[in-house]
């Protein structure tokens, strides 16, 4: 059996101030994506440390950690996000209403006192306006976040040092 070679729409590396148990605690908190989602309303868990929900002016995603595709370095996300979804959210009600399905890979390696995090944005699926050019739209958009994640991140990780 041949895997599908996977379709990469964009890759970041970013350097953090931030310890690698921190990066990866990080990247399963809603507070913390919702430090970069574009235009950021609010977010919430729908199964603690599994999946969560983040909100911007233009819809809502559902991230969910896919275990089997995960290792103690990366974890991968599936972002289900929906343009017509209602709350109060919930994973069905945000699949039901799908706009679009992407994975988000994070690989978290230790850089000096911080970590080496990589970024991959991967095999976005159209499910509506499947005209839309959504490729480049996601790779602008994470272009943008990556500063975002950078500065919210280390900032947050001397916040829960500090309170240690």
């Amino acid at each position: 059996m041949r895997l599908k070679k996977p379709k990469v729409i964009h890759q970041e590396t970013i350097l953090l101030e931030a310890r690698p148990d921190q990066v990866k605690a990080f990247i399963l908190t809603a507070e913390r994506i919702l430090d970069y989602y574009p235009s950021g309303i609010d977010c919430g868990d729908i199964e603690t440390g599994r999946s969560f929900f983040c909100r911007g002016k233009s819809g809502v995603s559902l991230l969910e950690l896919e275990e089997s595709q995960s290792d103690n370095n990366t974890c991968v996300l599936k972002v289900t996000t929906s343009l017509k979804a209602k709350p109060p959210y919930t994973a069905e009600k945000i699949r039901d209403a799908v706009f679009f399905t992407m994975y988000e890979d994070w690989k978290v390696e230790p850089h000096g006192t911080g970590s080496k995090l990589t970024k991959t944005w991967r095999d976005l699926e159209k499910h509506q306006l499947r005209f839309m050019p959504l490729q480049l739209i996601v790779r602008r958009s994470a272009k943008e976040e990556s500063a975002k994640l950078k500065n919210a991140w280390e900032k947050a990780a001397q916040s829960s040092i500090a309170e240690s």
